[in-house]
């Protein structure tokens, strides 16, 4: 009788065991789109065109990792490495994969968030990372992605008053962290709009409803909002000295 009970307790102490390794597997299991990444709690503010990398993790123990950076012109966001490796559940959230100079990673799952951290020895100094990933199931493209169309203008709290060529222009936001603006002016006799050269840069995310957007002339961040099918820009300049706050409101443009 005693024997029987050891047996039973045994089986039902394995099945538990299993159960819990393979609920963990089935978290880890899918594919995620890399978020944000901290070295020794820094977060790096990585770029629109990083934020690209992928890990797709398979049941049967195998990975695919794509990385994207862009090139040494900054004008093209390019895939630039496939990495095939293999990972294994060693249980209580540790991890490991090949590919990292590390021994095991600890692994943890909340709200559709993968969130690994590991450390790594360099040149005798150690380097923690933790790098926070979105399912690819519940992956939102930021807001800003799309057309959009100047509609209002203001030196808070004053409006200023668009010309009807100035409200022609648009600008376009792409996942890829570009964007390319389009402008018009009147002409000196004010009887037609000239369309200005393409204007590109490059745009990103830092978080908390703030954004860097290069080749603007805007050296600040700038906070953007969103309201429905509208883009509220805020950023501060000086305008003859004096600091002042101004405001753009966009129209997103749906064809």
């Amino acid at each position: 009788m005693i024997s029987i009970l050891i047996v039973t307790i045994s089986l039902k102490s394995c099945s538990s065991s299993d159960s819990d390794e393979i609920q963990n597997e089935e978290k880890i299991v899918g594919k995620w789109r890399l978020s944000q990444l901290f070295i020794n709690n820094d977060d790096l503010q990585i770029s629109e065109c990083e934020k690209k990398m992928t890990i797709e993790v398979f049941e049967d123990g195998t990975y695919v990792e794509n990385d994207y950076s862009y090139n040494d012109t900054d004008t093209e966001c390019v895939l630039y490495d496939v990495f095939n490796g293999t990972w294994k559940n060693l249980g209580n959230s540790t991890y490991t994969m090949s590919g990292l100079n590390t021994v095991a990673i600890k692994v943890t799952f909340q709200e559709g968030k993968m969130i690994a951290e590991y450390s790594e020895i360099n040149d005798g100094n150690t380097y923690s990372f933790k790098a926070v990933f979105i399912s690819e199931k519940t992956f939102v493209p930021d807001k800003i992605i799309g057309k959009w169309k100047q509609d209002q203008a203001f030196i808070v709290p004053l409006e200023i008053e668009l010309t009807a060529c100035e409200k022609m222009g648009s600008v376009a936001f792409f996942e890829d962290g570009f964007f390319e603006e389009i402008a018009f002016l009147e002409n000196n006799e004010q009887t037609e709009c000239i369309e200005l050269p393409l204007k590109t840069g490059m745009w990103k995310n830092i978080g908390v409803s703030l954004y860097k957007i290069y080749g603007i002339g805007v050296e600040g961040e700038i906070k953007i909002t969103f309201e429905n099918n509208k883009m509220i820009a805020e950023y501060s300049e000086e305008i003859e000295g004096i600091p002042v706050t101004l405001r753009i409101v966009f129209i997103k443009v749906t064809s």
